[in-house]
């Protein structure tokens, strides 16, 4: 469409210059690399200035105006006013493009730093209604990303951006679940499991009411489905599941185990590590393994940084 239009505006501005008998006709070739530098594209802009340019050229050689005679000094200074006009419109494009993106990449920060702190402040709200689970959505994200960055389809920092934020957000939901189902140090019953398992649906229902934050909701619902289609809520399998989930079920498991919780002790990373490849093909995707071996040792430093006393102070005080 594009092309279209240009190459029709060439085609008028010629006829004008035919049909005007005006001496100074030839001036309508300069709307040529104006026109084209609207549109915002250097490939465009230089491609047709170019072509009016020789447009230019041919009919001011071969059909000038029979009422003026025309010599090289005035082609030539035709030419001459052309090429800075092309230039001039070139520059300014280039410059409207530079404060464009300027103004695109301050928007962008300024919505990531919202969503940034609207995270937060919904990760502050869910920790503080549970202390068993503190700082669990942060090491989720961390072991999600240790894991994508393993994977081809993660290659993109966008692409993790997404991933650690929805692992941040895995849990939002249990932001409506009762304190005394959360901390009970023993096992739930069967209707309060299916109470916990509510978490999954409401945590979605939040995010499509928060603008930004509605891409994330397929980490959020499907992270408890299993691979074997024996999760929840939808039961779905296989690769059915979105990667995002199936990364955070790997992610969320691992840091679950190593966790201490109202109702039992954590186990070794070692043991845990065990348990999450004794899962793959049942509970977990089975093709997440050899991403999930290369990012044992990313693993360990995260679990290792996670006891440390001091860490975890900084990350208190680092709330207030």
């Amino acid at each position: 469409m594009k092309h279209f239009v240009l190459l029709f505006t060439v085609f008028v501005i010629i006829c004008l210059y035919l049909g005007s008998g005006y001496t100074e006709s030839w001036s309508y070739f300069l709307l040529i690399p104006v026109i084209s530098a609207l549109y915002g594209n250097r490939y465009l802009s230089i491609t047709y200035s170019l072509i009016g340019l020789f447009c230019l050229a041919v009919v001011s050689i071969y059909f000038p105006i029979d009422s003026f005679a025309v010599d090289n000094i005035d082609i030539s200074n035709r030419f001459l006013l052309y090429i800075i006009v092309a230039t001039l419109g070139y520059l300014l494009l280039n410059r409207l493009n530079q404060l464009h993106m300027e103004q695109v990449n301050t928007v962008i920060q300024s919505m990531e730093r919202t969503i940034e702190q609207v995270v937060q402040s919904f990760i502050v709200a869910v920790e503080a209604k549970d202390p068993y689970t503190y700082g669990h959505s942060e090491r989720v994200s961390q072991y999600a990303v240790a894991i994508a960055k393993k994977l081809p389809e993660y290659q993109e920092p966008q692409k993790l951006k997404h991933l650690r934020l929805s692992g941040l957000l895995h849990d939002i939901g249990k932001i409506n679940i009762p304190e005394h189902i959360l901390s009970k140090p023993m096992k739930l019953t069967d209707k309060e499991y299916e109470v916990i398992k509510t978490h999954t649906t409401f945590g979605t229902q939040m995010l499509e009411k928060v603008d930004g934050l509605g891409g994330l909701k397929s980490g959020v619902l499907l992270h408890h489905e299993r691979w074997d289609g024996k999760g929840y809520p939808t039961r779905a399998k296989g690769e059915e599941i979105p990667l995002e989930a199936r990364i955070l079920a790997v992610a969320d498991a691992f840091d679950a185990m190593t966790s201490t919780r109202a109702y039992r002790n954590e186990v070794s990373t070692e043991e845990a590590f065990r348990n999450i490849e004794i899962g793959f093909g049942t509970q977990f995707d089975p093709n997440l393994e050899i991403a999930f071996e290369a990012a044992k040792p990313d693993f360990i430093k995260i679990h290792s940084k996670s006891q440390d006393p001091l860490n975890e102070f900084e990350k208190i005080t680092d709330l207030f």
